[in-house]
């Protein structure tokens, strides 16, 4: 069966086995110095989720279908969507318990996406700073953004809860009533070209995986 992209998480991320793990969001600053002595920052573009695995030396039959999938997304235009690590789920309910088969979405964006209010959730619902959250929206592309809870909450009895600050803040195009995840939230990212893997006697070792978030 041909693979749809971006590459569903059951069907690559997921899976992975993972020795070590990087997940980033790196700042994308511009700095100057004026000659008062000031420091003066601005944006340069768009900030984006980074990550690195690291796997575990792996038994060659076992090494041979991770390496097959990323030949295949290292192919030019396809992508696959992975979930930040270690934690894939609200700090408050680790298992996703709580939550069940809640449906969140976004009640309402105010101050210019920095600040959110989440919908949907079973009453007394924890989110806790550094709790992420997805948001799916826009069409050709569907795009995914990914938050970080600066400041918790608390869902009230109707399941909404008080106004957080998420980090980044929500891109133009994000509104309310769009999705929201809380356990395995997205991105949609990219393959960065690395070097392949060592093999010895029966195992494979040294398979590195360096990916880049992608809006397009």
């Amino acid at each position: 069966m041909a693979l749809t992209f971006p590459l569903p998480q059951a069907a690559f991320f997921a899976g992975l086995p993972v020795a070590e793990c990087r997940f980033h969001l790196p700042a994308s600053l511009n700095i100057s110095r004026t000659r008062g002595g000031a420091i003066k920052t601005a944006r340069m573009a768009e900030r984006l989720w980074t990550g690195q695995l690291v796997l575990p030396p792996r038994r060659y039959a076992e090494a041979a279908r991770i390496e097959a999938l990323i030949s295949a997304l290292s192919e030019p235009g396809r992508s696959f969507l992975a979930h930040p690590l270690p934690i894939t789920a609200p700090i408050a309910d680790p298992q996703g318990l709580i939550l069940g088969g809640a449906t969140p979405s976004l009640h309402s964006v105010v101050q210019g996406g920095r600040e959110i209010r989440v919908a949907g959730l079973p009453e007394g619902y924890v989110l806790t700073p550094g709790d992420m959250l997805g948001v799916v929206y826009g069409s050709n592309p569907t795009r995914y953004g990914l938050h970080r809870l600066v400041s918790g909450a608390t869902a009230t009895g109707a399941g909404i809860t008080p106004v957080v600050e998420v980090t980044p803040p929500l891109r133009p195009g994000v509104a309310a009533g769009a999705p929201v995840s809380l356990v395995r939230p997205a991105i949609k990212a990219v393959l960065i070209p690395g070097q392949g893997a060592r093999v010895r006697p029966g195992m494979v070792e040294g398979i590195v995986l360096d990916f880049v978030q992608t809006l397009g």
